[in-house]
């Protein structure tokens, strides 16, 4: 993905124009923006000792001025056209690894928990750079932060978290997971 200089439509499924190569584990509704934190990045540059800048974690959108690591489920940011929701948090494929050319990079960036979010659409609209992104936390529920949901997602569940997390305005492919799992309790 490549920083770009003039306002982007960001509808229901994501960025008009935006090309998702595997559409089986990215995009749709509840994926459909990708965001990634300056300061993120920062930290990779710091440790990979390579400076790393916006596109290169495959993000629609690089955001300033937010701790995505205390980011919650459901959360809200809101941009002066548009709105989105936090869904979940990215889980690294090969892809990553190969696109930052360090192998096993997949591996660091689950250690180091700065995964990133993926949000749907609320409020459709247009986004560019410089726009002013404001944060309005979830109140419907339980607050559960990305990087809780990214340890949780690959670690066994008792059926109250499953339950908790099912309350929560997930990702789909999470919900349905959480879903069949729940019935194993039953």
């Amino acid at each position: 993905k490549k920083p770009q200089s003039r306002r982007v439509q960001v509808g229901s499924q994501g960025i008009q124009g935006d090309f998702i190569c595997n559409r089986k584990h990215h995009g749709g509704k509840d994926q459909a923006i990708y965001a990634y934190s300056t300061e993120d990045y920062a930290f990779w540059s710091r440790s990979l000792n390579s400076l790393l800048g916006p596109g290169a974690f495959g993000e629609n959108l690089t955001i300033s001025g937010i701790d995505f690591r205390t980011l919650c489920i459901g959360d809200v940011l809101v941009l002066p056209d548009l709105q989105l929701q936090v869904t979940a948090p990215r889980i690294p494929c090969r892809m990553l690894s190969s696109a930052i050319k360090q192998k096993n990079f997949s591996n660091k960036f689950n250690k180091a928990n700065r995964t990133g979010a993926y949000f749907r659409v609320t409020k459709e609209g247009t986004v560019g750079e410089g726009d002013e992104v404001k944060l309005k936390n979830y109140k419907d529920g339980a607050r559960v932060t990305l990087a809780k949901f990214f340890r949780d997602k690959g670690a066994k569940l008792g059926r109250e978290d499953l339950e908790r997390y099912l309350r929560l305005p997930i990702d789909e492919r999470s919900r349905k997971k959480f879903e069949y799992q729940v019935t194993k309790f039953e």
